[in-house]
């Protein structure tokens, strides 16, 4: 009986079989580390107008109007 050699080619020690079992975790993980950072970065207009208010359903809601009265020019 031979003594047969495969060859496993690796990354720092990942292999392909090792990433691929990481990663639908590492993506739930990332998209919940994006939604909090949209959530801690609400308040910055520049966050609610180029990203928040292009959400298809809810963007209206990150919409502002400021009545004339209230603006100081």
């Amino acid at each position: 009986m031979a003594i047969i050699h495969t060859y496993n080619p690796s990354f720092v020690g990942f292999t392909r079989q090792t990433v691929m079992r990481w990663v639908p975790a590492l993506g739930m993980w990332g998209g919940a580390l994006g939604v909090g950072a949209l959530f801690f970065l609400e308040p910055i207009p520049r966050v609610q107008s180029v990203i928040l208010q292009s959400i298809p359903v809810i963007g209206k809601y990150w919409i502002r109007t400021v009545d004339p009265n209230d603006t100081p020019f």
